[in-house]
C-alpha cells in the first residue's frame, strides 16, 4: 500500500477554505491573520496576486504597532526592490530583531561582490547571536562560499573549524578541537 501525500492543490484548496477566516480576523485586528492574508495576496498561491491587496494587509498589520507587522512589511518591500523596505529591516536589525539579521543576509547575499557577501555573513552572524540557530549556519555557509574565492589557504582553515565546532556545539558534545590540531592534521596531510 502507498501512502498518497497531499499534493499542492489540496495545500491550495485548504489555505484557500481559510481566507474567510482570516479576513474576519484580519479586519477585527488580528496582526497574524493580517500578515497571513497579506502573503497569500504577495505570493499569489491560494489567491490570485494582487499586490496593491497585499500592501494594504501588510500596512494595517504594521500600523498595528507589533514589530512582526513592521518586519513583514518591510520585507515585502525589500522582495520588490523598493530600498524603503531595506532601510526599515536595518533599523529592526540593529534593534537585534533576528529575522530582520537573516534576511539583511539573504538580501546581501544575492549582490554581487566581496564586500556585499562579508555583509550577508556579518549579518548571519548577527542573527545566531541574537537566537537564529540557522544564521550561524547561513554564516559558515556563506564564509564558505568567499573561501573559494582568491584567497583560500588559512581562510578556509578557519572556516573549517569553525563548521566543525558549531557542529559539535549544535549536538551538545562537550568535545572541544583545538585550533592546532586542526591546522596540524591538514599540514601531515599535505605532506604525504
Amino acid at each position: 500500500m502507498r501512502l498518497a501525500l497531499p499534493s499542492r492543490a489540496d495545500e491550495r484548496t485548504k489555505r484557500r477554505s481559510k481566507i474567510p477566516e482570516w479576513i474576519a480576523a484580519a479586519s477585527s485586528g488580528d496582526v497574524d491573520a493580517q500578515l497571513a492574508l497579506a502573503w497569500e495576496y504577495a505570493r499569489g498561491d491560494a489567491v490570485d496576486p494582487d499586490f496593491v491587496t497585499a500592501w494594504n494587509w501588510f500596512d494595517r498589520a504594521a500600523s498595528s504597532g507589533q514589530e512582526n507587522g513592521v518586519l513583514h512589511r518591510a520585507r515585502f518591500l525589500q522582495l520588490r526592490g523598493v530600498p524603503e523596505g531595506l532601510r526599515e529591516l536595518r533599523k529592526l536589525a540593529l534593534k537585534g530583531n533576528w529575522n530582520a539579521q537573516f534576511w539583511l543576509g539573504t538580501h546581501y547575499q544575492s549582490q554581487h561582490g566581496r564586500l556585499s557577501q562579508l555583509r550577508a555573513a556579518v549579518w548571519y552572524g548577527r542573527s545566531f547571536k541574537s537566537g537564529n540557530l540557522g544564521g550561524k549556519l547561513a554564516k559558515l555557509a556563506q564564509l564558505r562560499r568567499i573561501a573559494h574565492q582568491p584567497f583560500r589557504t588559512l581562510f578556509a582553515a578557519k572556516v573549517i573549524f569553525e563548521a566543525v565546532s558549531t557542529f559539535l556545539q549544535m549536538f551538545r558534545q562537550d568535545q572541544q578541537i583545538e585550533t592546532h590540531e586542526v591546522l596540524m592534521y591538514r599540514l601531515k596531510s599535505r605532506t604525504r
